[in-house]
C-alpha cells in the first residue's frame, strides 16, 4: 500500500504502465508542433498578401503607373491595363494638355 503510495508520487503521469502509448502521444504532440512551424515559417515567407512588400501585382501596377506618368501610353491604355492588372478603381488625374499649366 505505501509502495504504491510512492510510487504514484514519484511518477505522478503513470509512466511506468504504456510507455509505448504515452511516447506515441508526445511524438504526435512534437509532430504537431513542427507543422505549425513550418506552416508559419511559410506564411512568414511568402508574406501576407495584399501588404506591397511581396506582392508581384504591385510591381507592375507600379511599372505601369511610371509608363503613363512618362507619357509612354494614354490614358485609355493606362486605364485598361490597369483594371486588367487589378489596380484600383480610381483612375489618376490626367496630365495637363500641351502647353496648359495647372493651376496653384
Amino acid at each position: 500500500m505505501a509502495l504504491d503510495l510512492f510510487l504514484q508520487m514519484a511518477d505522478p503521469w503513470n509512466w511506468g504502465r504504456g510507455v509505448a502509448v504515452r511516447w506515441l502521444i508526445v511524438f504526435f504532440f512534437l509532430a504537431v508542433l513542427a507543422l505549425l512551424a513550418v506552416g508559419v515559417a511559410l506564411l512568414w515567407r511568402r508574406g501576407a498578401p495584399g501588404t506591397g512588400s511581396n506582392d508581384r501585382g504591385d510591381d507592375a501596377l507600379e511599372a505601369l503607373r511610371l509608363r503613363y506618368a512618362r507619357g509612354e501610353m494614354t490614358r485609355e491604355e493606362f486605364l485598361q491595363s490597369n483594371e486588367d492588372l487589378g489596380g484600383s478603381a480610381q483612375p489618376p488625374i490626367p496630365p495637363p494638355p500641351e502647353g496648359q499649366t495647372t493651376p496653384d
